[in-house]
């Protein structure tokens, strides 16, 4: 483990595609369904019927202010404190209740019991705490949070939920394989999930500023997991994904039958028809559609621009 990264040790998903009459039951019971009930997970995994399952997920939304958070209730399941100053991904998930719905019922579909994975990102642990759901009391999510206020609250909502035991919470940044101990991470006051790690127009900043603050923080690449059971990779990391990528390749050569969901930016990469060639040569490009579907992609789509979740994976 790298110097100064601090780690914290802190339910089960579909098995099949359910029956034709339960996913029949899923969506009435979503109309009906009274706010003390928690929502199925099988529900999340439905392909059709989307519209009736965000209605039945934002049915049980509620959110309360508290002292120093909010609290809310995320995917009709789980109890999250977040940031009352965040501006951008809390209001959504308090009225909401779900964010990202094709990566949430992505995940619900394919994630198994007692499977390893890996999220870089994860702000307030709206996707750790579903993941962990879904791998179950024998699986183990790692998340990398280099925000510190975000990761308090992270470690809370955990705790909340029951999941400390099945998260290893790492307040440190996903970096490249020559990024050093710790690097500059600018942190927006009103949007602390577009954190990101800054260069050298970071690097002599201190100090809080009118509406952002600059921290160091430590830094790991991924191939200091190489040795570990990994089955899945999300990085949430768009502004970052050549560094990223670069210090993965020795966990990539050793666990060849891992899955990644990464999130690809062509406006925030540095070189991204270069990236998306180095990308192609060990897997095949295929799109998680807003569906939660499935398509294969080619590089001329993915450089018109927009961000786009990328489904890797050498195998079917």
């Amino acid at each position: 483990m790298a110097s100064g990264a601090t780690e914290t040790t802190t339910s089960a998903p579909p098995a099949a595609e359910p029956s034709a009459l339960l996913r029949l039951g899923y969506r009435l019971g979503g109309l009906f369904r009274a706010k003390h009930y928690l929502m199925p997970l099988g529900q999340l995994a439905l392909r059709g019927g989307i519209a009736g399952s965000k209605a039945a997920v934002r049915a049980l939304a509620t959110s309360v202010p508290m002292q120093d958070a909010m609290l809310c209730r995320a995917l009709g399941r789980y109890k999250m404190l977040l940031d009352p100053a965040d501006r951008g991904f809390a209001p959504h998930l308090a009225l909401d209740g779900y964010w990202e719905w094709w990566t949430t019922s992505f995940l619900a579909r394919h994630l198994r019991p007692g499977q390893q994975v890996v999220e870089a990102g994860a702000c307030y642990g709206y996707f750790s705490l579903l993941m962990a759901d879904l791998v179950g009391a024998q699986g183990r999510v790692t998340v990398f949070e280099p925000n510190p206020g975000a990761a308090t609250l992270l470690e809370r909502n955990l705790e909340l939920n029951g999941m400390t035991s099945r998260v290893r919470l790492m307040r440190a940044a996903v970096c490249g394989p020559d990024s050093g101990l710790s690097a500059p991470l600018l942190v927006p006051a009103h949007a602390p999930m577009a954190a990101r790690i800054g260069g050298a127009e970071l690097a002599g900043v201190d100090g809080p500023g009118a509406d952002q603050r600059v921290v160091r923080v430590p830094c790991r690449p991924l191939n200091t997991l190489a040795d570990e059971a990994v089955d899945w990779v999300k990085l949430d990391l768009p502004g970052s994904a050549e560094p990223v990528w670069n210090g993965m390749q020795r966990l990539l050569q050793k666990r060849p039958q891992v899955k990644l969901l990464m999130g690809f930016d062509p406006a925030r990469t540095a070189s991204p028809a270069s990236f998306l060639n180095q990308v192609a040569q060990q897997f095949p490009l295929r799109l998680v559609e807003h569906d939660g579907a499935l398509r294969p992609a080619d590089s001329a789509t993915l450089l018109t621009g927009g961000v786009r979740l990328l489904y890797l994976a050498r195998a079917a």
